[in-house]
């Protein structure tokens, strides 16, 4: 979890991207990864995941944030 944001801390101003994390007994973890509200995309969404385990939910954070940026940006 921490390279995870470590790794996202060093992107997320390339990219125009924000994260936002959230808990709650009823949903459990959610990490929504997106654009800044500056950023022309802002409405996008790029990644959205949920999971009651916090661990698991960043890890498939990473690999659909990671699987995007192959896909739409050629890499990361």
């Amino acid at each position: 979890m921490e390279s995870f944001l470590k790794w996202f801390d060093e992107i997320a101003d390339n990219y125009g991207f924000a994260m936002d994390i959230r808990y709650s007994s009823i949903v459990d973890w959610s990490i929504t990864i997106g654009y800044k509200y500056t950023h022309p995309n802002k409405d996008d969404t790029v990644v959205q995941v949920q999971d009651c385990d916090i661990d698991l939910a960043f890890a498939k954070a990473q690999v659909q944030l990671k699987e995007w940026l192959l896909k739409n940006k050629g890499g990361y």
